[in-house]
């Protein structure tokens, strides 16, 4: 069975860029033979960045505990130091790409 990766990205700023950089993180984890859960894609569209933030944040991690690792993509931004920090509260792997 395929691991499940959870992918950190940042959303907020320049959020169509940082859309399509989370579309390629996604695409590298199925590259590397993991099932990337991806909540930045999951919830675009859905939630108000603005407004939604900590419904959303909280959405993220309670889909981060079904996760088997987290893949944290660039400079970790406040929300993604969140995701771990609950990672490592669950003892869960952390890898960092940049």
């Amino acid at each position: 069975m395929k691991k499940v990766v959870y992918i950190a990205s940042a959303y907020s700023g320049n959020i169509e860029n940082n859309v399509e950089l989370t579309r390629a993180y996604s695409r590298y984890a199925v590259s590397e033979e993991a099932c990337p859960l991806n909540p930045v894609l999951n919830l675009h569209g859905v939630l108000d960045e603005g407004s939604d933030r900590e419904k959303a944040l909280s959405i993220d991690l309670e889909l981060l505990h079904r996760c088997d690792e987290l893949w944290v993509f660039g400079i970790p931004t406040k929300g993604m130091k969140r995701e771990i920090a609950e990672a490592e509260k669950l003892k869960m792997p952390v890898r960092y790409f940049s």
